[in-house]
């Protein structure tokens, strides 16, 4: 199997190791930058060595795309891949950043399978372009097999797009899940890059409310990007990391943390909701995109978009009842057993591939 993406790597990442556990062989092709990883020279390719070790062929291309020697460097990639002889090439759709991924990958129009992370743009993301829009559009077109990650991402897709591939729903992967014990204080996480489809104004919105009920709640705001101007940022409360999250941070912050929240307005599905889940915690999420599908009962709660009245009462609910939020946390971690974790999303992945895509290998005439 040969996976392919430019950003996602986490995500791609932990896809390969997946399919290695399922006795695959498996490469997996990235550009050489670091920006996923906050700029650090070498994170990027340290992060790939220590998730997958040997188990997984890591090729990398240099250069840009407009610049002659990122064109000659495509050359030297499609050979390294043609002697893999892949039987599948897996796309991620992050690799529209660099369309050179696509030719180094050796993908084929009907033959190659693609995950579409984001059936829709998020506002407030990337600029739309027109030339990006329609590499995008003949990518799915072109397209063998296409996953999503969520029901309401498939119906999405295909009233956007109309793709003629088969659409298959298979979840976000979920690493080995652990739990620790909630903080003594309760505490609320808001984590990622600030941008304004994550509905953070709409979080610091009800705050107060939330304050009101339970006044020793503390918010934590971790990532960097634009913050919006609101007062509730100034209170002593708030513990405010507007920077890049190293790796070796993530973990902390979870386990300083009593429930997760994500008040986007506008989603698909979310790595840090997965991310509440390896580290046993629950969550808060609006009713957009797949979001409703990462929590039930027992390990969340979904609210309406920008509404900080129903954010609030959702999290009065889990700070002040004795419990909830340890159960929630509990029953968020053992979910991943239900077909969460990455070899169960890697046995739906192969299985999807026997299915729709052709059996010999992509890299031969």
């Amino acid at each position: 199997m040969l996976l392919a993406s430019d950003f996602l790597i986490k995500y791609t990442a932990g896809l390969a190791g997946g399919l290695s556990e399922c006795g695959s062989s498996v490469a997996f092709v990235t550009r050489t930058h670091d920006l996923e990883f906050g700029g650090e020279r070498g994170a990027m390719r340290s992060y790939v060595r220590g998730a997958l070790g040997e188990r997984v062929s890591h090729i990398e291309l240099a250069g840009r795309i407009r610049e002659l020697s990122g064109l000659r460097a495509v050359s030297t990639i499609r050979r390294s891949v043609s002697r893999f002889e892949p039987e599948v090439v897996h796309l991620q759709d992050a690799i529209l950043t660099d369309p050179r991924l696509i030719v180094a990958s050796r993908a084929r129009v009907g033959r190659y399978a693609l995950t579409v992370h984001d059936p829709s743009r998020h506002p407030g993301g990337y600029a739309k372009r027109l030339r990006f829009e329609l590499v995008r559009r003949a990518l799915i077109r072109a397209a063998g097999l296409i996953f999503v990650h969520a029901e309401a991402l498939r119906e999405e897709l295909i009233e956007l797009e109309a793709p003629t591939a088969p659409v298959v729903v298979v979840p976000h992967g979920v690493h080995t899940p652990s739990f620790s014990p909630l903080p003594p204080q309760p505490s609320l996480l808001f984590f990622g890059r600030v941008l304004a489809y994550k509905g953070l104004d709409t979080l610091l919105d009800a705050m107060p409310l939330v304050w009101e009920r339970a006044p020793d709640v503390r918010l934590t705001v971790a990532g960097e990007g634009t913050l919006p101007q609101h007062p509730v940022l100034r209170d002593e409360r708030v513990n405010l990391r507007h920077e890049h999250i190293p790796e070796g941070d993530v973990a902390q912050l979870y386990e300083q943390s009593t429930c997760v929240v994500l008040p986007y307005r506008q989603a698909s599905q979310s790595g840090i909701g997965s991310l509440a889940k390896r580290h046993g915690r629950g969550m808060v999420v609006t009713r957009v995109g797949g979001l409703p599908e990462l929590v039930s009962p027992d390990t969340g709660r979904v609210v309406q978009a920008e509404n900080p009245t129903d954010m609030a009462r959702a999290l009065i609910e889990i700070v002040t009842t004795r419990g909830l939020a340890d159960s929630m946390g509990r029953a968020s971690a053992a979910s991943v057993a239900e077909g969460l974790d990455w070899k169960q999303v890697a046995v739906r992945t192969l299985d999807a591939y026997a299915q729709f895509l052709p059996a010999r290998p992509q890299g031969r005439a």
